[in-house]
C-alpha cells in the first residue's frame, strides 16, 4: 500500500449542536457545527501503535495483532477506529505520536469522535487511503458503535468531518442529505461547560434511546419526520412522552434553520430556549446546573441558550450579541460558582473546518 513518509498534524474539531437534540438516532433533522476547539494529533508511520496522551499524562500502545482486544482506557477508541477501517477493507500499519488539544474531554463536545477522527484522518493521509467524506463518518461512527460500544447517533462524527467555517449543518440523518446553513457575523456563540463530565456508555442515555427505538418500531415507522400527532395517541404515556418531544424537535430544527437564513436571530434564540425547556420537561435529560445557565442567560438578554450534547452534565450552549458575549458569559461565570461546586468554563467559539491533516510544519 502506498505511504507518506512525514510526520503530520492533524486538527479534528469538537462539535455542538445548535437544535435538533436526539433526534438523530430516530432519523429525524438536527443542525450542529464543528467548532474552533480541537483535538490535535501529531504522528508519524510506525510497526505498531504508540500514542501519548496528554490529558492523560499517559503513553499506551498496541500491536496490530491485538487491535480485536478492548481494554477500557482512551486507547479503545483508537482501536475501535483500527478495527472498523481494516473491517471497511482498507489496509493500514501503525503510528506514533502524541494526542493534545484544548478540546475539553467529557464536556458533551464529543471528545470521542474527535478522536475517532484525528485517527482515521492520520490513516486515510498516512497510508493514502482516499477515503471519502461520508465513509469516514460512518467508519468511525462505527467504531463507537460496535467496538467501544456506545450507542451514539450519527450526528458527531457527521459534525466532525463536514463541518465548514461560519456555518452550521442542516442534516437529515435519514438520508445524509444536508445544507450548509451561514451563521450571522454579528452573533456570538458561547460554550458553558458546567463541570459536569459525563459518559454515554451505560447512562441514561442509552434508555432514552431504547425507548425511541421502540416506539418506531410499535407504530411501523422509520423516521420520527413521519409520525403524527395521532400517531402518539398510540403509543404507552412514556413512548409518548419522549416521541412527542422528539416530533417537536424536529419543527423546531426546521424553523431554526428558516430564522437563519431570514436572518431573524431573536426568532433563532427563541427556539433554542424552548428547546431546552421541552427537552428539560418531557426528556428529562437536563440538570439543575444547565437550567441556573439558560435562566442566566435570559435574565443577561442573550438571544437564546440550551443544553448541547445529550445532557446529562456536559455544556450549554448561549447566543448572544457579538459585543456583549464576554460580559455574559462572565456574569454567569461568577454566579454559577456561587451557586455549585464543579469547575465550570466556557468558550467562546466559531464554526470550524472539520477535520484537516497537514505536515507538522504547515
Amino acid at each position: 500500500m502506498p505511504v507518506i513518509e512525514m510526520t503530520l498534524m492533524v486538527l479534528s474539531p469538537g462539535r455542538i449542536n445548535l437544535i435538533g437534540e436526539h433526534t438523530d438516532y430516530s432519523n429525524g433533522y438536527t443542525m450542529p457545527m464543528a467548532i474552533t476547539l480541537y483535538t490535535v494529533l501529531n504522528a508519524e508511520i510506525s510497526e505498531t501503535v504508540e500514542l501519548y496522551s496528554e490529558y492523560f499524562k499517559e503513553k499506551r500502545g498496541f500491536g496490530l495483532n491485538e487491535i480485536s482486544v478492548k481494554e477500557g482506557t482512551w486507547m479503545d477508541y483508537v482501536k475501535g477506529v483500527y478495527w472498523a477501517t481494516l473491517g471497511e477493507g482498507f489496509q493500514v500499519g501503525g503510528m506514533k505520536g502524541k494526542i493534545r488539544g484544548n478540546l475539553p474531554v467529557g464536556s458533551g463536545l464529543s471528545s470521542s469522535a474527535s478522536l475517532e477522527l484525528a485517527v482515521l484522518e492520520f490513516l486515510n493521509t498516512a497510508y493514502s487511503l482516499r477515503i471519502p467524506k461520508i465513509r469516514k463518518e460512518l467508519i468511525a461512527k462505527k467504531a463507537e458503535n460496535e467496538f467501544v460500544g456506545v450507542p451514539c447517533g450519527i450526528l458527531d462524527q457527521f459534525a466532525i468531518a463536514f463541518g465548514k467555517r461560519d456555518h452550521a449543518i442542516f442534516l437529515d440523518t435519514e438520508t445524509l442529505e444536508y445544507e450548509y446553513i451561514p451563521l450571522p457575523h454579528d452573533i456570538q456563540l458561547i460554550v458553558f461547560h458546567t463541570g459536569i463530565k459525563r459518559t454515554l456508555a451505560g447512562s441514561e442515555y442509552a434508555k432514552r434511546r431504547r425507548i425511541v427505538k421502540e416506539a418506531l418500531k410499535m407504530l411501523n415507522k422509520s423516521s420520527s419526520k413521519r409520525i403524527s400527532p395521532e400517531d402518539l395517541k398510540k403509543l404507552p404515556p412514556m413512548h409518548r412522552k419522549r416521541m412527542g418531544y422528539i416530533i417537536r424537535e424536529n419543527n423546531r430544527v426546521l424553523s431554526a434553520r428558516d430564522a437563519l437564513k431570514s436572518g431573524d436571530i431573536e426568532r433563532f434564540g427563541k427556539i433554542l430556549t424552548e428547546a431546552h425547556w421541552d427537552i428539560t420537561e418531557n426528556y428529562e435529560v437536563s440538570c439543575e446546573e444547565l437550567n441556573f445557565i439558560v435562566r442566566k442567560a435570559s435574565e443577561l438578554k442573550a438571544y437564546g441558550a440550551r443544553l448541547t450534547g445529550a445532557g446529562f452534565g456536559g455544556a450549554a450552549i448561549i447566543v448572544a450579541e457579538e459585543e456583549k458575549a464576554e460580559e455574559i458569559a462572565g456574569a454567569i461565570l461568577q454566579e454559577y460558582k456561587k451557586h455549585f461546586r464543579w469547575k465550570p468554563r466556557y468558550y467562546i467559539v466559531q464554526a470550524s473546518e472539520g477535520v484537516q491533516a497537514g505536515r507538522e510544519h504547515d
